[in-house]
């Protein structure tokens, strides 16, 4: 049993430092999405998937991007960056990358998963648009 303990003591602070290692790369690495809209819908969704409930934690600030969103949180929280840009023969690419981040302990990203998360869904919006847009 002591020797559980003792596992249980070294393994959980190494498999949490190392999920936040995977969460901080994945939010900083840009992700990037085609879409056959406009730009203009395109960015309409994106606003779309940081309103309602969500609107409250999130709020429109300065950056590199296209539209750039801060999470509310300690120290001014993370800014997630969205650069949107027609395609040559028609269509919308989407990069989306964290532009804005706060460390602790040089290495740690604050709110790093919520970017990931808002990455996903926003990716999956603009599936879903898509998917929805051939099926009607």
């Amino acid at each position: 049993m002591e020797s559980l303990l003792c596992f249980a003591v070294v393994v959980v602070p190494i498999a949490i430092i190392g999920w936040q290692l995977y969460e901080t790369r994945q939010a900083v690495a840009t992700t990037t999405v085609d879409s056959p809209y406009e730009p203009a819908q395109v960015a309409q969704i994106i606003r779309d998937a940081f309103g309602g409930p969500r609107a409250v934690l999130w709020t429109t600030t300065g950056g590199p991007g296209t539209i750039n969103m801060r999470r509310r949180g300690v120290r001014g929280g993370i800014t997630m960056s969205i650069d949107i840009e027609p395609l040559s023969g028609g269509g919308t690419r989407v990069d989306m990358w964290a532009s804005g981040t706060v460390v602790y302990f040089g290495f740690l990203v604050n709110f790093a998963g919520v970017v990931n998360r808002r990455k996903r869904a926003i990716a999956r919006r603009l599936t879903a648009e898509l998917a929805a847009g051939h099926t009607a």
